[in-house]
């Protein structure tokens, strides 16, 4: 009997680089193509979770972020030739035949390995500013895919981020309501800070909830609130405090029900966030993470923003200017149902096509 095919789908650091990588597995798998799938990810513990959460397999590199500090450039460099051997024995022991990289620290030496190795590679950049390891290894790939279309990687072929299905809503606004503990009935806004960590919208949010009735767009309205568990409880106990229809939860392990739920959503722009949010056409206010130097999430909704189903906000990491830049936005969309069905709208109609597929053509053509 013939063996399966081996893919090393690589990237890690955090579920962002890693799930674009399970959506093309479920693409592939979804077309009756039998592989074994080995996962090249990081050493952070967020990996692992990812990993045994989805029953994958895979490796974790002792890779190192490219760093050009004197006291830090020669552990980068070790590791990295370390985590080149590493790579190099992997794709040997389980003879593979293509390379699928989503971008993170351990693409650069994997990358480098299957190019040594003559290993046919993708690369898939997922931010609208691609990083310093995504440039490098552009250089090496013999396919380069982009979830932006950006003068740094001229040779990408534009898709949209790759999603796996369970982030896709399937279920009627009032089912996925009712299975979240939230009344059927009532529009619901979406809250949730991400992978990158919301706890400057948490604070937000605590500190508009305690504001006047007057001030208040909460008036017909539910809130689903995804806070991370060390801000839960302040932020349950600041809407029970003013009788706010509120399901608090540190996080949602079915994202595609939440989107299913929402009628609004505010959210970082990290590119798997506006990626969801536009695939469900839920019209969204975006707070890019504000300690990014090169500020790459609020490119990141330019395109949702530019379809006019979103607005790109700032957030000042202040807690009442926060607030205050966030309540005229919900007030103005949340009571404003012509507007809110528009940008719901705007969003089904320029709907990018499933970037999921358009890798898994390119990696089925070459097993």
């Amino acid at each position: 009997m013939p063996t399966k095919p081996t893919i090393l789908f690589v990237g890690g650091g955090s579920g962002g680089h890693i799930y674009p990588n399970v959506a093309v597995l479920e693409r592939l798998e979804e077309r009756g193509v039998s592989v074994n799938a080995h996962f090249v990810v990081s050493t952070r513990a967020v990996d692992a979770t990812v990993l045994e959460t989805g029953d994958l397999r895979g490796t974790a590199l002792p890779a190192l972020p490219l760093s050009l500090h004197p006291a830090k450039a020669w552990a980068f460099y070790q590791a990295y030739q370390k985590c080149v051997g590493l790579v190099a024995g992997l794709i040997a022991e389980h003879d593979a035949k293509v390379m699928v990289a989503t971008g993170g620290f351990v693409s650069g030496p994997s990358v480098s390995a299957a190019k040594r190795s003559g290993l046919p590679v993708a690369l898939v950049s997922l931010d609208a500013v691609p990083g310093k390891s995504n440039r490098w290894s552009a250089r090496s790939a013999g396919q380069v895919f982009s979830a932006y279309k950006t003068g740094v990687l001229k040779q990408a072929e534009v898709v949209s981020v790759p999603l796996r299905r369970s982030v896709i809503g399937t279920s009627s606004p009032g089912d996925a309501r009712k299975r979240l503990g939230l009344d059927p009935e009532l529009p619901t806004l979406l809250v949730f800070g991400g992978s990158q960590g919301g706890g400057t919208i948490n604070q937000a949010f605590i500190e508009i909830a305690g504001r006047n009735a007057a001030q208040s767009p909460f008036r017909g309205w539910q809130v689903l609130h995804l806070s991370g568990e060390q801000d839960r409880e302040a932020v349950a106990q600041a809407y029970a405090a003013r009788g706010i229809a509120a399901q608090v939860l540190a996080f949602c392990g079915e994202m595609g029900l939440a989107w299913s739920a929402a009628s609004l959503c505010v959210c970082r722009s990290g590119a798997g966030s506006v990626a969801e949010g536009w695939a469900n056409a839920v019209p969204s206010l975006y707070l890019p993470y504000p300690f990014h130097k090169d500020q790459h999430q609020r490119l990141n909704a330019a395109p949702v923003v530019q379809a006019g189903g979103g607005l790109l906000l700032q957030d000042h990491a202040d807690v009442k200017r926060n607030a205050d830049e966030l309540l005229g936005p919900l007030r103005g969309i949340m009571h404003n149902t012509p507007r809110l069905d528009q940008m719901r709208r705007a969003l089904v109609e320029h709907r990018p096509p499933d970037g999921a597929d358009a890798i898994a053509d390119w990696v089925q053509t070459r097993l």
